[in-house]
């Protein structure tokens, strides 16, 4: 259930970072679709949670590797599923700074298979800068 992913910032989302000594928080959500047999432990979309509680990542302000174990995965609700597991990951900042997040980040959700082959850049930029996110991988 691990996978890695790499952050990257813009020249003035890395200044900023800087300046204001934030951090980085990677969000990560394990999900899948239910059998017909499990749709009573869906959400409130229709979907399995796969971990009781998101998992979350800090990094450094200035980016860089994240490892996402999936040790919050609870292995059991794998059995729930309709298909293969699926994973959105979103990042924002550490908000130490400010309680506002200051970034905009491409993002992941999909097959949890399609981010474990190879690590996956995320690009992000300050909101300002106005950054077109990209959906990952």
């Amino acid at each position: 259930m691990s996978f890695d992913i790499n952050v990257t910032l813009s020249k003035k989302a890395a200044a900023k970072l800087a300046a204001e000594k934030e951090g980085i928080v990677v969000f990560v959500d394990y999900y899948g679709d239910p059998k017909r047999s499990a749709e009573r432990h869906a959400n409130e979309i229709g979907q399995i949670d796969l971990e009781q509680q998101n998992d979350e990542v800090a990094i450094p302000g200035a980016g860089g590797p994240a490892h996402i174990s999936g040790a919050k995965v609870d292995t059991k609700r794998l059995d729930w599923l309709a298909g293969p597991p699926k994973v959105n990951v979103n990042v924002a900042s550490a908000r130490k700074s400010s309680s506002d997040n200051l970034l905009g980040c491409d993002f992941i959700d999909g097959p949890l298979s399609a981010v474990q082959k190879q690590p996956v850049t995320l690009h992000c930029a300050l909101i300002e800068e106005n950054y077109d996110t990209e959906l990952k991988p």
